[in-house]
């Protein structure tokens, strides 16, 4: 990628001396090829006024079977967002992720020069550069970044005994025997020799060679290959999407002159399974993976499939938030009159729950904050309470509406980091929440599911039970019925506080219910 950036430089007579190239980017599905240029403020009018003349340029030092598009982005540093490109880059680093969070991020200003500093403890600091892992960041910066930006890597004082070295996943276990495969017949050779290898689930497929995959074919085109120069024969290659149980994904398969007349003979519908290398392309900012075809045989799909789930078993210990026994004035109070729980609650676990997120997408937006209290018994017992480092910047209204900012977020734990603590704080339990079945339960479901965690607890929600036993009330928003009820919340739109509100309704709600 150096190397074609500095002919560039050479064949064009722009000045590109601060010009820095991103990313080259192939999106087979398009058959485009995409070089992302980042260049300061000044020249960025003047690269895209000649973007032809790049492009050209890029053309003929490349060769390439791909259009080729040149795309333009003016070079902004923000401390947050280098930041959380950095995280991302030391995210494959088990040792260093699990020792290097956002708080051990600062930044130092020397005029125009710019420096960014990890602290970290020694040992880890030492591994950081032992391994020219400094090295692989300076080039990010560098290649993305066109101010005067420096790294520095310091060691704190931390004891050696205090650093997180164990980066093991967590366990996890089958719905059933037999692992993530799924079990074909009448397997018949049709490219290569017939594969009797058991494929796996194509949600499951990561980057590598000799991959096994089945499914059904669909969207199968033929496509003519660019002719490079001195080539007199027109080659082919051929696309369609694999598509199993679990998913789906883009293929391609590149044929010889003696498979040519055979491919050809593959067409939508077909159940085939394959074997083949998949590889991850990036294509404006999304990533997705691409399975290269080399062997085809026929087979038949199971009729009556079910996915073998992988699940997260419930950790032993909590390892990044741990619960706090709650106290409460009106719990404690000696002279308060002894009141009864409801029988509904005893000899049952609760948890009532809340969240705060930037948003209400679950797909796309972040959880910011997860307030939980157990309820044993009919009595307030734990509370479980963090923020969570979203790692993206809060939206304005989302400060104003919950009063969390970036600043504070930053050094919190992840959602991969706090969410096995929160399936360990409910294992077992009846979760209780305000509005929760529309939105924090989807919500918390779709961030967990990723991670092997299934939240499958008997939900209750507050908003449906106040409806049924208060069907007069007309409006059934928390602040309406801690009002309602006589209680107080303290920090309205802060999980925890919202929770504990949450949890006094439920326990008058309780009297109710059977």
């Amino acid at each position: 990628m150096n190397e074609f950036f500095e002919k560039l430089k050479e064949s064009t007579e722009l000045d590109l001396s601060e010009v820095r190239m991103a990313e080259m980017n192939v999106n087979i599905g398009a058959n485009t090829l995409e070089i992302v240029l980042v260049c300061p403020e000044n020249i960025e009018k003047t690269l895209r006024d000649n973007l032809s003349v790049l492009k050209e340029k890029a053309d003929d030092i490349l060769k390439s079977p791909f259009a080729v598009k040149i795309k333009v982005k003016k070079s902004y540093f923000d401390e947050a967002y280098l930041t959380y490109a950095l995280l991302g880059c030391l995210e494959k680093y088990p040792l260093v992720k699990h020792n290097v969070k956002s708080g051990n991020f600062s930044f130092e200003y020397d005029g125009d020069k710019i420096k960014a500093i990890i602290s970290a403890p020694s040992a880890v600091a030492d591994y950081i550069i032992d391994r020219g892992i400094d090295t692989e960041l300076r080039n990010f910066i560098y290649n993305n970044y066109c101010e005067n930006i420096g790294l520095d890597i310091r060691k704190t004082e931390l004891d050696d005994e205090e650093i997180v070295f164990d980066a093991e996943p967590n366990k996890l276990v089958y719905d059933y025997e037999g692992g993530r495969k799924i079990k074909v017949s009448n397997v018949e050779s049709f490219i290569g020799d017939a594969i009797y290898e058991r494929p796996g689930y194509i949600i499951d497929v990561r980057q590598g060679d000799g991959i096994v995959l089945c499914g059904t074919v669909k969207d199968f085109t033929e496509r003519k290959r660019n002719m490079k120069e001195g080539e007199t024969e027109q080659k082919y290659f051929f696309k369609f999407r694999l598509e199993d149980f679990t998913g789906s994904v883009d293929c391609i398969y590149f044929p010889t002159k003696k498979t040519l007349d055979k491919i050809r003979l593959l067409h939508d519908g077909k159940q085939i399974v394959a074997f083949g290398s998949t590889e991850l392309n990036t294509f404006k900012g999304v990533t997705s993976m691409v399975y290269k075809v080399r062997y085809i045989s026929l087979c038949s799909l199971p009729e009556n499939f079910v996915i073998n789930r992988a699940r997260m078993v419930v950790p032993t210990e909590y390892k990044y938030v741990k619960p706090q026994p709650y106290e409460s004035y009106e719990q404690d109070d000696l002279f308060a009159a002894k009141v009864e729980p409801a029988p509904f609650l005893m000899g049952k676990e609760f948890v009532v729950y809340d969240l705060e997120t930037t948003g209400l997408d679950r797909n796309a937006d972040r959880i910011i904050e997860i307030g939980a209290v157990k309820i044993k018994d009919g009595r307030i017992v734990e509370s479980f309470s963090t923020l969570v480092d979203p790692e993206c910047l809060i939206p304005p209204k989302n400060v104003e509406l919950t009063g969390i900012t970036d600043a504070d977020v930053k050094g919190a734990p992840t959602v991969k980091e706090v969410l096995p603590d929160f399936f360990k704080f409910t294992h077992g339990t009846i979760m209780v929440g305000q509005n929760n079945i529309q939105f924090d339960w989807p919500f918390i479901r779709a961030k967990a599911e990723p991670l092997n965690i299934y939240f499958e607890n008997e939900q209750l929600d507050i908003m449906l039970l106040a409806k049924k036993f208060y069907p007069d009330f007309g409006r059934y928003n928390l602040d309406f019925l801690s009002k309602k009820f006589g209680f107080v919340n303290e920090e309205a739109h802060r999980a925890l506080s919202d929770t504990v509100t949450t949890a006094k309704i439920f326990l008058k709600l309780a009297y109710n219910m059977r």
